[in-house]
Order: structure tokens, then sequence, then C-alpha cells
């Protein structure tokens, strides 16, 4: 793999790979993520090789949910910092969604619900979260807060990982009021970016 194209994968991905809801206004709030690092990537990976994208479900069954650390005492019992079933039904339908319109939009590579040759299949995990504030809580934050993210590729027909990153994520750069609302837009607008550049990478 080129220097240049390692790159630019590195790049395009590790700043649209997922991370929990940033405080937002509005619909077109932006987050700034962290990159994430490449651990694994296959030598002469083209991804413009593949016509059709299966996106997994977004993995949340063991995301640990950590309060920040300022937060002391019994503020850190594990009660108080969750995602409910409701949060990740709603993060999984968001997120297959969202990208997957992103990704074919104008003639995009299809979305499928099954592997096999010409499918790459994106299988994003959300590990850890680090909120800045709980549920309900009235307070102004800078973003929503951190998340771990792990991120792997792999062929539909062969099941041949192609590449892994993972890292912490920052979400979010503006103070808003810790809202549902804000939160929702922040992260509608960060799965909108996760496609758009999943799917400048396939186009390459």
């Amino acid at each position: 793999m080129t220097s240049l194209f390692r790159y630019a994968l590195v790049t395009a991905v590790a700043a649209g790979i997922c991370s929990m809801p940033a405080a937002a206004q509005d619909d077109s709030a932006e987050a700034q993520p962290r990159d994430l690092r490449a651990y694994y990537i296959k030598d002469g990976l083209k991804l413009s090789a593949y016509d059709s994208v299966l996106l997994d479900s977004l993995g949340l069954e063991d995301a640990r949910v950590l309060p920040p650390p300022w937060v002391q005492g019994d503020a850190r019992s594990p009660t108080k910092w969750r995602l409910t079933e409701k949060d990740k039904n709603w993060l999984r339908n968001s997120y297959r969604t969202i990208v997957g319109e992103a990704i074919a939009a104008d003639g995009g590579p299809a979305i499928v619900s099954q592997p096999g040759p010409g499918v790459l299949i994106v299988d994003i995990e959300i590990v850890g979260i680090m909120p800045y504030a709980r549920r309900g809580e009235k307070v102004t934050t800078k973003g929503f807060g951190e998340a771990l993210v792990q991120a792997q590729f792999r062929d539909g027909a062969t099941k041949e990982l192609l590449a892994v990153f993972e890292g912490w994520q920052d979400v979010g750069t503006e103070y808003r009021e810790n809202s549902r609302l804000n939160n929702e837009n922040n992260i509608r607008a960060l799965f909108r970016m996760w496609g758009s550049r999943l799917r400048g990478l396939l186009d390459e």
C-alpha cells in the first residue's frame, strides 16, 4: 500500500468513526473527533474495488459508560451512567439509516443485507463512552464527551480482515446545553460524516 493511500485511509476513516451524542443546536452540527489509530491495514487495499456495503449493527453490547474524572463519590454509581435499551435501539437504527443513505446517495455503492463477492463488511463498535454530564443534568458542556471506538473492514466473500482502527474520539467542540435534542441532532451529524467519509474511500 502506498504511503499516500495509507494516510488517506487512516485519516478519512479515523475522522468519522463513532462517538456518542455531542451537544448541538441543530441537525447541521459538526463533531471534530480525534484520529483513530490504524492497528492493521492489508497491503494493497483498495476499497474502490467494492461495489456494495454491508453495515453490521452498531456494536453496543459491551459499551461501558464511564463517568468523567471530576465526578466523585456516589455520583459515580453505574446506575447513574448507563445506556438504556431505548438508547441502544435509537443509536443502531439511526446509524444504519444515516450512514447507509450517505454511502448510497447519487448512485453510490448499494447497501446490502448479505455478504458476498464485491461486498465490503463495515463493523463499528463503541467500546466505551465518557459523557461529560448525566442524562437530565442541567449544565452546559463542551460537546457530549468522548468515546472509545473500534472499526473493522472485512471482505464479504472471504471474510478476510482488511483493516482495524481503534481510538478515543472527542464529540462536539461548542458549549451547548446538555439536552436530548442537542445530543440526538449531533449524533445524526456525526453519522452523516461517517457515511460521507466512507463513501469517499469507496469512490477513490
